[in-house]
């Protein structure tokens, strides 16, 4: 392009401003800005001409469509390749705009003090939107800043080619115009369909907004690419907000594992840990103390567990580092950790590989009302993630003579909450707040609970049992009661439902119903 010489300033955001227009000043660039802004840089010393007084209308609509005067929006538009555009320009009293600074006044700012989503939209800054894309169609001819965090480098720029910026580098600016304008936009119609279509599940037309965290090694396997992009307004617990205190990159499957391993101890208040292998639940545990509860959840699949993802919902002190560094760990994610902890975990020779990551800077929460999606051929499902332990308002219904024990009944609440992040037909077996076995992705129920059998071996006489839905037929339970299963915890609503019930009655085993399934496919 050629050398900038007039460049337009209408930003909301005045963050550096100052700084990048006494750079252009300095460097013989004429500046117009709307009035406010003029004001700004006038009172701080810096020469620029009123918007206003350029287009000689004043402040239309209270400023609101200046930009878009003839003279100046010409001057965004006009292709200098194009003679006719130039004469065209002249004849109007305008020239040519080599830069553009603008951003607009967000949109969720009505929306924030209390307005209505139409206020928001009548507040909606589509005159600089206007000039934004206008700059960035021209990209040939005129750079776009957007974003105070582009200055420091435009300036880089400018002085590197004496004020003839690069097409390559005008090009990566317009891209991220370009990007902020569809985001504007896609703001717009997500809110204004929400009051539109409240009992609708989602719009005719669905706009996903995520912003890239972070590059992943690779995908499922090492010739696909991979990334995690994250929420926007992200307020919850995420990898997104982890900090790497060893470590290098991620892959996918990893990455899938500790976000598994997060959810499973984010549902509990009490202190946890989670160990997770290929999308499996190996072990989950609660203790007051999270060594105990890391060394219990572990112990659950001892052989398995080399080369697991760990989570603790808690602080990892020294004690626990000691344990975590005795068996291979491909990673580990927590809360907090102490300082000696994190020595022990980064000078370790076991944990050389090891991943080390910290959730920081939000509160312990699950962020809420998130979309679970799968790509199939030709498009995307699109689901509400499964937050609810039981309908709301509902409580465990018992339809068993037996009733559970105070201890059994935490068992059971513990297994029905790691249930709902196990695979198909998925059984779990608990007792004394540690998992003992899970069967999983499985056809049939059966299958799934002779897998979970065999891996509690005698372990699992006691024990009380999970399945994320109903049990269809009375030969499960007479299979239970075989191996020593106390109580049992499913959603119910089979046909045989009663006689589910009765045959629990025969073995002595207390039955619960939630009402609700948790079907993982």
């Amino acid at each position: 392009m050629k050398k900038i010489a007039t460049a337009l300033i209408s930003v909301h955001d005045k963050t550096n401003l100052v700084d990048l227009a006494a750079f252009l000043s300095k460097k013989g660039v004429e500046i117009i800005a709307s009035t406010p802004t003029c004001k700004m840089l006038d009172k701080n010393g810096v020469k620029a001409q009123d918007l206003a007084t350029v287009t000689g209308h004043g402040e239309t609509l209270d400023g609101s469509i200046e930009a878009m005067h003839p003279i100046i929006f010409g001057g965004v538009m006009a292709l200098r390749r194009e003679n006719s555009h130039t004469e065209q320009l002249k004849n109007i009293g305008g020239q040519h705009i080599d830069l553009v600074i603008a951003n607009p006044a967000p949109f969720d700012a009505v929306t924030e003090t209390g307005g209505s989503i139409d206020d928001s939209v009548s507040a909606a800054d589509v005159a600089t939107l206007s000039i934004i894309r206008a700059a960035a169609r021209n990209f040939r001819d005129v750079a776009v800043l957007t974003n105070p965090a582009q200055y420091a480098e435009f300036m880089d720029e400018f002085t590197k080619t004496e004020g003839k910026p690069s097409v390559d580098f005008c090009r990566r600016l317009a891209v991220r115009a370009f990007e902020l304008s569809a985001s504007y936009d896609m703001d717009i119609y997500n809110n204004m369909n929400k009051e539109l279509r409240r009992d609708e599940f989602l719009p005719r037309t669905l706009f996903l907004k995520y912003s890239k965290a972070m590059e992943l090694r690779y995908g499922e396997n090492p010739h696909q690419r991979a990334a995690f992009f994250r929420e926007p307004d992200l307020y919850g617990v995420s990898l997104a907000e982890a900090e790497m205190h060893k470590g290098g990159s991620i892959p996918y499957n990893m990455a899938y594992d500790l976000n598994l391993a997060l959810e499973i101890v984010m549902e509990f208040d009490k202190p946890a840990v989670a160990v997770v292998k290929q999308g499996v639940p190996l072990g989950v545990a609660l203790e007051k103390d999270l060594v105990k509860a890391y060394l219990k959840a572990r112990d659950v699949e001892p052989a398995s567990a080399v080369g697991a993802v760990v989570a603790f919902n808690g602080q990892v002190e020294k004690r626990a580092a000691k344990e975590i560094t005795a068996t291979y760990n491909e990673a580990i994610i927590a809360s907090r950790y102490t300082e000696g902890a994190l020595e022990l975990l980064r000078s370790a020779k076991k944990a050389a590989n090891m991943r080390v990551l910290q959730i920081v800077g939000k509160k312990w929460t699950k962020q809420a009302g998130t979309l679970n999606l799968r790509s199939v051929l030709g498009g995307v499902l699109v689901q509400e993630n499964d937050d609810l332990l039981l309908p709301e308002g509902a409580h465990l219904k018992v339809l068993s003579k037996r009733k559970p024990t105070r201890k059994q009944l935490a068992d059971l609440i513990l297994a029905w909450k790691v249930v709902k992040h196990v695979g198909s037909n998925a059984v779990v077996l608990a007792k004394d707040l540690q998992t003992i076995g899970t069967g999983a992705n499985q056809i049939n129920r059966m299958d799934a609970m002779r897998i979970a059998f065999e891996k509690a071996g005698d372990e699992s006489v006691g024990c009380v049992m999970a399945f994320d839905t109903f049990i269809p037929m009375r030969n499960i339970i007479d299979e239970a009661s075989r191996y020593g299963i106390t109580a049992i915890i499913q959603p119910g609503g089979a046909l045989r439902d009663d006689e589910i019930g009765m045959a629990c009655d025969e073995h002595n085993i207390a039955l619960g119903l939630t009402g609700m399934r948790h079907f993982k496919h």
